[in-house]
């Protein structure tokens, strides 16, 4: 097995000449003095997140690490002769932390008053992380999007999709690069967190980097670090099982074959309690899901380095129905017996090659993708067309659904190019993403006394995008980050924008960082035509236009961040988003065809908030929170169910605009946990969620569902591995209370949804 990886890892070095590196690193640099004294030959190393970075001090007494990924870590300067320094540090994405050392100087420990955000070029507001450990503590780490959801300006959705600042989308990158996503109806997440060694989630402050999806929030994942096998070779097999039917089996494994670190991971698990149900107690709900991860990293001489991913996944979810008539929460009755069943197929590569310049301050990328992704719809068409819903215009007083099977593919192939140079004051990035999508598509609609509709879509579309951002850092007190980024789109649809981002923050001393933004976006339509389901189900005329439009965003932020101590840290930040032609996507009665369409106007504003604190006998503790208010007003695209003429006649004006039916006013979430036995290989979690309820009804106004308070249990212990082999195990509760609460009611719009009661989940793992 080894002799083959290496061989083809050999032949990739040997077609493609220039390397990259991940897109989630940042800059840490400063000057060493000893007694006074620029001082060349120190030694410094970056500890933390797995990882372990060193270099030594010039004879300027200035150092750099230009490549740290994102993290919390520890730098420490040592110097015969004199006591050693250390400092905690958050390194963000695109981040810069000077640290200056004065050693051998008993009153100063660092020059800069440096605390864990390193001045005004650090970690910003609105960014977030978390690592391994945290990652595995938690309770819900079950899945992705649970995760994501722990941090302020995102809240929890049906089938757990997060909502950031007021809207759907969020961008996603594994290892430097774009996973795009290709369809509106896919319910597993875009990962596993089994296979995910730390993220990072930014809501706001976005660079010129990203663009050209929709981007409520950006999630940057890192799966592996070199760092992280320090064996030979080490592998760990994990067994679980819970109620709901529920088992786990997980196959991690690591190899060093001579400078190449090989990484597997494989995973297979199922659940009679797959996805949030219109009844109390779920019918028909069974969900599998099947999915590995390669990676090889590899250094290409004394500068470049090397990375290949490769995932296959593939998701089965039955879709739960609703047989009981009487059912109070849930019009939708479908007959018993009735075999829904959704399957979704999954393939991803990257190839990240990385040459650092010959000084250290800075670095090439490139890095090719591909992505292939099927969801296949296998609907009960003799069943479905017997379900009922009530008619709104009777008579009669009841409507037969609809009958769908559903086929979508859609390939991707892209490139990601960027060069980034640092200097004293600036951090210069320019690149450019493009890509080149074919989708196709083949939808059977089913009505009860009639003939079955068949339509087949084809479409190739595009995206390009290029940019050039700067961080402009003239002093520790002040730093400026500004760029301007152009990007083009092609499909049913074609748009294109100039989009200028700038942020400044502002550190009038070493505990704070006072924050302003404004940014520019630009998301292309996805490939999805569903026109012929309403010349089929709705009457609408034969061939009607697509009218759907790329959405523009106008997104505003300021706010505050405080550093307690060099372990505790926190912030506030008040945000506003102003959208036209909002990409929103309605459910098709009890089938999962998710049609997009625009709102004309939309709006979100809102203030949130994070605490956190790590503390040295390992314990930590998080809270966040959000206030916001999101609406939307009119009608001015879509592909299914709207015709151009929806609007009455006039302008959009402030009365037009209603909440959005996935508008939380109030969301706040945290945990804490305690760690303690030997090595604080032990743990317990204690996570909380309280959100008050979505609208009753889509831009209904005032009537709300009720709140909901959530508490989530985790107790576990950490494997032991190399010389200290040992079991570990996890024992996650979720929804500790069984608190079942009605996340939204069938409104046309959607259909009926309740959150799953209590889960529990017992896992074993060994070191093998």
């Amino acid at each position: 097995m080894r002799i083959v990886l290496a061989a083809v890892l050999a032949a990739f070095l040997s077609v493609f000449a220039v390397p990259a590196v991940a897109a989630t690193t940042g800059v840490v640099r400063g000057v060493v003095t000893v007694r006074g004294v620029p001082q060349a030959g120190v030694s410094l190393t970056i500890v933390g997140e797995g990882t372990l970075l060193k270099t030594t001090s010039e004879v300027s007494g200035a150092y750099i690490f230009s490549q740290v990924p994102f993290g919390h870590y520890r730098l420490t300067a040592h110097s015969a002769g004199v006591k050693d320094v250390s400092i905690d540090l958050d390194v963000a994405s695109d981040s810069i932390s000077n640290l200056n050392f004065a050693l051998g100087d008993l009153k100063t420990i660092a020059t800069t008053q440096v605390t864990a955000r390193a001045g005004a070029s650090g970690t910003p507001v609105s960014q977030n992380s978390l690592d391994r450990r945290q990652i595995a503590s938690l309770p819900t780490n079950d899945s992705l999007n649970k995760i994501v959801q722990t941090v302020p300006g995102i809240v929890r959705f049906s089938y757990d999709e997060p909502v950031a600042h007021g809207f759907h989308g969020l961008t996603y990158e594994i290892d430097g690069a774009p996973i795009p996503q290709a369809t509106s109806a896919n319910f597993a997440s875009i990962i596993d967190p089994k296979n995910v060694d730390s993220i990072e989630i930014l809501t706001g402050a976005f660079p010129a980097e990203y663009g050209g999806s929709r981007m409520g929030a950006v999630v940057n994942i890192i799966s592996s670090r070199g760092t992280d096998l320090t064996q030979p070779e080490q592998g760990l097999l994990t067994l679980g099982v819970g109620n709901y039917g529920s088992s786990q089996a997980t196959l991690d494994e690591a190899v060093k074959a001579g400078a190449l670190r090989i990484f597997l991971n494989a995973n297979s698990q199922r659940t009679d309690r797959g996805i949030d149900t219109p009844t109390f107690t779920p019918i028909h709900d069974d969900n599998s899901n099947s999915n590995q991860l390669l990676r090889i990293l590899a250094p290409v001489g004394s500068r470049g380095s090397l990375a290949f991913d490769y995932s296959n996944q593939l998701a089965q979810f039955q879709i739960p129905i609703n047989v009981d008539p009487n059912n109070s929460t849930d019009p939708q009755v479908s007959p018993p017996g009735t075999d829904d069943v959704q399957r979704e197929y999954d393939r991803y590569a990257n190839l990240n090659f990385s040459l650092q310049s010959k000084d250290g301050n800075g670095y090439l990328q490139i890095i090719p993708w591909y992505r292939y992704t099927r969801i296949a719809f296998l609907g009960d068409l003799p069943n479905d067309v017997l379900a009922t819903f009530p008619n709104p215009s009777p008579p009669p007083a009841v409507v037969n659904l609809v009958g769908l099977r559903q086929d979508r593919f859609a390939t991707y192939a892209g490139l990601r190019v960027a060069d980034f140079r640092t200097s004293t004051h600036h951090a210069i990035k320019v690149g450019l993403d493009l890509n080149r999508e074919n989708f196709s598509s083949n939808e059977q609609f089913a009505q009860l006394g009639s003939p079955d509709v068949f339509q087949n879509v084809q479409q190739a579309g595009s995206q390009i995008g290029f940019y050039a951002q700067d961080k402009w850092s003239p002093s520790q007190i002040l730093s400026v980050d500004y760029g301007l980024r152009y990007d083009h789109s092609t499909g049913f649809v074609g748009g294109n924008q100039l989009s200028p981002r700038i942020g400044v923050n502002i550190a009038p001393d070493g505990k704070n960082v006072v924050h302003f933004y404004y940014g520019r976006f630009y998301s292309a339509p996805q490939l999805e035509d569903v026109r012929g389901a309403c010349v089929a189900l709705s009457g609408c005329p034969p061939n009607p236009p697509y009218d759907l439009k790329p959405e523009t965003d106008n997104y505003y932020e300021m706010g505050i961040a405080h550093t307690f101590s060099p372990r505790m840290n926190g912030y506030v930040n008040f945000f506003e988003k102003n959208v036209t032609n909002v990409l929103d996507t309605t459910q098709l009665l009890n089938t999962p065809l998710f049609a997009v369409f625009n709102n004309a106007l939309g709006r979100d504003e809102g203030v949130e908030m994070r605490l956190q604190d790590r503390f040295l006998n390992g314990d930590s503790w998080f809270l966040s929170g959000t206030v916001s208010h999101s609406e939307a007003a009119g009608i001015s695209g879509s592909t299914f169910l709207f015709p151009p003429n929806v609007n009455p006649p006039g302008p959009i004006t402030a009365a037009d605009f209603q909440p959005e039916d996935h508008d939380q006013i109030y969301e706040a979430n945290g945990a804490f946990t305690h760690r303690f036995g030997a090595s604080k290989s032990f743990f317990a979690t204690l996570q909380g969620e309280y959100g008050t309820g979505y609208p009753v009804q889509f831009q209904s106004g005032p009537d709300r569902l009720p709140a909901h308070f959530t508490f989530d249990l985790g107790i576990g212990k950490e494997p032991g591995r190399g010389a200290q082999k040992s079991l570990g195990f996890n024992l996650d509760v979720q929804n500790l209370f069984n608190h079942q609460y009605v996340i939204k009611i069938a409104n046309g719009f959607n259909t009926t949804q309740i959150a799953t009661g209590r889960q529990i989940l017992f896992r074993v793992s060994a070191p093998i």
